[in-house]
């Protein structure tokens, strides 16, 4: 359980650390790194992209645009610690969270995947007791994220270990004061075409799509 600490000391901590810099109101679109009309081979079909980026992600952008007066200008990652708790905004919070959610977890993937680098290797071995420990425990924690979220795995920067947190809905570890490394979207809408009802079996494959060079870079970036 992470102590709740007042969006001051908040945004402090947030100018030392971030994960998408680039990432600003107003909100766009981001540019996907790979062909989304091509699907992410051997995973996701073109048609189960097409539906989560153009229809799902964009819905989050739109509608953040429409409610974000006086934040031109604000990195997304500023703004989801400004109005984190914040009851008039939660609609604003959870745009803002599903455009930044969203983004992060396009960029953990790639068609076909990417080796994991040595250094990434080490850290999840030290923390976890291997690689394959790991992905059977981020597996299980997906799998048993009850309902819509996110399964991420995150530098604790209290410890500087490795950790495996679940949100729901529109939730973001940088909320509670973690920095993350790699993202599962477990909302439905991000497998359904393609797998149905069966999380356990998107999450067994999602392995073969990781972009474990960006995790890496990720990795780095937290570590600082």
């Amino acid at each position: 359980m992470f102590r709740r600490l007042s969006s001051a000391p908040r945004l402090v901590a947030m100018m030392q650390y971030s994960s998408l810099p680039d990432l600003k109101y107003p909100a766009e679109l981001p540019k996907l790194p790979f062909e989304w009309k091509e699907g992410v081979a051997p995973v996701f079909s073109a048609r189960q992209l097409e539906l989560h980026y153009t229809k799902h992600h964009k819905a989050y952008v739109d509608k953040l645009n429409t409610l974000g007066k006086g934040l031109e200008g604000k990195t997304i990652e500023s703004i989801l610690v400004e109005l984190n708790g914040k009851p008039d905004q939660k609609v604003a919070f959870n745009q803002a969270a599903q455009h930044f959610n969203h983004t992060f977890y396009w960029h953990c993937l790639t068609p076909n995947g990417k080796a994991m680098p040595k250094a990434l290797e080490e850290a999840i071995t030290k923390d976890f007791g291997s690689v394959e420990k790991f992905k059977e425990a981020f597996q299980t924690s997906g799998a048993n994220n009850f309902g819509s979220g996110w399964t991420w795995l995150c530098v604790d920067p209290k410890s500087g270990k490795l950790v495996l947190h679940n949100t729901s809905n529109a939730g973001c570890p940088l909320t509670e004061g973690l920095r993350p490394i790699f993202t599962a979207d477990v909302w439905e809408h991000a497998y359904y075409k393609d797998f149905e009802n069966r999380r356990p079996d998107y999450l067994k494959e999602l392995w073969k799509v990781v972009n474990w060079e960006y995790v890496a870079q990720q990795l780095t970036n937290a570590k600082k």
